[in-house]
């Protein structure tokens, strides 16, 4: 008959293997948070984005003198537009052409705490009196 020979696990090899086991762990979790960090940053740039595409939308078919309506951006949120004739163009195109001018909408939008946390320039072939 066979006996069977028991062998049991000495200290120093559980304890490898509790450290190996720990370190995979910490490591995991490493990677876990690291990856959340990323989806944050993510997430708070498309909303940023988000934001401002909404403006320049509504400031580009409303005007630059248009008043947001509530609840288009978030509570204490503000967007702000200026509208430029550009001027850094070819100096035969810097006169109308059938009161046609390229002009440049600056938009701007700001949290709640009065900070800039988008902009855009985005130019656009106006007439003349929209300019004003």
């Amino acid at each position: 008959m066979h006996r069977a020979i028991r062998h049991s696990f000495t200290l120093m090899e559980v304890m490898i293997a509790a450290t190996i086991l720990a370190m995979a762990v910490v490591s995991t979790m490493g990677v876990v948070a690291g990856a959340r960090s990323t989806l944050l940053r993510a997430e708070q740039r498309w909303a940023r984005q988000h934001l401002l595409a909404q403006a320049a939308e509504f400031y580009l078919l409303a005007g630059k003198n248009a008043v947001f309506p509530e609840g288009l951006l978030p509570d204490g949120f503000t967007a702000s537009c200026e509208l430029y004739e550009v001027e850094d163009i070819h100096e035969d195109a810097l006169e109308p052409i059938k009161e046609w001018l390229l002009c440049e909408y600056h938009i701007c939008v700001f949290d709640n705490t009065g900070v800039k946390i988008a902009e855009t320039f985005v130019q656009k072939v106006l007439k003349e009196g929209d300019l004003d």
